[in-house]
């Protein structure tokens, strides 16, 4: 595997190391290090943190003055297969907002998979892999898999039925349990079970899992038990909706659901395109 490091400052740029060692060492064959151009002299120093394999080929990519430009160039010049980066700010610091606003824009524009680490950080043992149900979600399992095969950990495919959904009985309105929905969806129902069957019959240990409940929060709820949190991007569905104005409100609400995950999860949050 191709991976990517940002090496430069950032929020949580120790725990991005703790967190990179053992992921690099373990999955990659080719490491790319990323900084601006006036923090190059950081790679030396990362390089002899990480004590890497010598069968591991490193690049060193200096370029460009800010975080974003480097990073970005970077991404789209070599195409690593996922990018490792720190959070570069906090949703606890408002007088940084135009920092934040920056480093959404490029985790926005950013044309690979990758990984944020963020919040607690521990050894890769249990992972939940979010899933709307869309046949897009099936691009999440090859890196799912290779993440699961080398860590040896569990992967929990979790949909959550949206609390809006309500049958009726008289008067009365109550929201349909994870079965009952899955019944009636069989479109979901289907890629969902074949989720799990292409992770288990490559030997990952899978489980599907359906809660009722409002989506994000439920997401950031039921992710606190994991060390790995799986998003899709939320951007490339296979059927575009034919209103310019359906288009455009589809890709902002989009974009702020993945930008709330990001910002809410309380572990390293891996988002796959």
């Amino acid at each position: 595997m191709h991976i990517a490091l940002y090496a430069g400052e950032g929020l949580q740029a120790d725990d991005l190391l703790t967190f990179a060692k053992p992921f690099i060492t373990t999955l990659a064959r080719q490491l790319t290090l990323i900084a601006p151009t006036e923090e190059q002299s950081t790679l030396d120093e990362i390089l002899t943190r990480l004590q890497l394999d010598p069968t591991i080929t490193v690049r060193r990519w200096c370029q460009e003055e800010s975080f974003t430009l480097a990073i970005l160039k970077a991404v789209q010049t070599v195409h690593p297969d996922v990018l490792l980066l720190p959070a570069f700010t906090a949703r606890a610091t408002p007088l940084e907002w135009w920092l934040r606003r920056e480093e959404f824009n490029l985790l926005h524009m950013l044309p690979v998979s990758f990984l944020r680490v963020h919040g607690r950080i521990t050894p890769i043992r249990q992972i939940l892999l979010a899933s709307a149900g869309g046949e897009q979600s099936l691009r999440c399992i090859p890196l799912v898999r290779q993440i699961a095969q080398a860590f040896q950990a569990t992967v929990t495919v979790l949909h959550v039925v949206s609390q809006e959904v309500v049958y009726f009985e008289g008067f009365a309105a109550s929201p349909l349990s994870g079965e009952t929905a899955l019944q009636i969806d069989e479109a979901t129902a289907t890629v969902l079970h074949r989720m799990v069957a292409a992770l288990a019959t490559e030997g990952v240990s899978c489980r599907l899992q359906v809660i009722n409940g409002l989506v994000e929060e439920t997401l950031l709820t039921e992710c606190q038990h994991y060390d790995l949190f799986v998003i899709g991007s939320h951007l490339a569905d296979d059927v575009e909706p034919t209103s310019q104005w359906l288009r455009f409100l589809r890709r902002i609400s989009l974009q702020d659901v993945t930008r709330d995950l990001l910002e809410g999860s309380p572990i390293p949050v891996l988002v796959v395109r």
